[in-house]
């Protein structure tokens, strides 16, 4: 490869114009709309650029956090388990106490696995997710049997209905004595 050595200026608009190729999507039209002749250096340029992207950031996320996932009322197990996991692998370094204590938490307080699991000590997230899959496991098989049982008797689908209410009403006659 050749050297070749350019004038200071030569690099700086060579580096501001090289910065543009390493943009997308909002940035990149932020730097298409920068007014002509408004950055004299790569030094400014990188300043303008920090001021009006640096609220952009992605904060690095903590264990801590852990504890804002909770269980809502009518999600599935499924569902709870996936968002969890999905947090906890973005997390670098997670502390593993912190994230067991924190799916603990996010349970629903009278569900059989927050039982299990409070009962229990848990020392890895190993044996707190096979539990909670084991949980899920049983779960869907009782919604399945349930279904099914639903399926084999139609009966089933309303059993607020009684005997009487199956029974059809007696109708008026022409002997019932309406007198029409």
């Amino acid at each position: 490869m050749l050297d070749v050595a350019l004038p200071k200026e030569s690099r700086e608009a060579t580096m501001c114009k090289g910065f543009s190729s390493t943009l997308t999507g909002p940035a990149l039209q932020w730097y298409i709309n920068l007014p002509s002749r408004s950055i004299s250096s790569f030094a400014t340029l990188s300043d303008k650029f920090m001021e009006q992207f640096a609220s952009s950031r992605d904060l690095e996320k903590t264990s801590d956090r852990l504890y804002e996932i909770l269980r809502h009322p009518a999600e599935p197990l499924r569902g709870y388990i996936a968002r969890f996991i999905q947090e906890k692998v973005a997390i670098t370094g997670c502390n593993i106490p912190t994230a067991i204590s924190a799916f603990k938490r996010g349970l629903l307080p009278d569900g059989d696995l927050y039982k299990e699991l409070t009962k229990y000590k848990c020392k890895t997230m190993e044996y707190v997710l096979s539990r909670a899959w084991a949980q899920v496991k049983w779960e869907e098989e009782v919604a399945s049997r349930a279904k099914a049982q639903l399926k084999q008797d139609p009966k089933a689908v309303r059993p607020d209905r009684t005997e009487r209410d199956e029974r059809p009403s007696p109708r008026p006659t022409k002997d019932s004595g309406m007198g029409f």
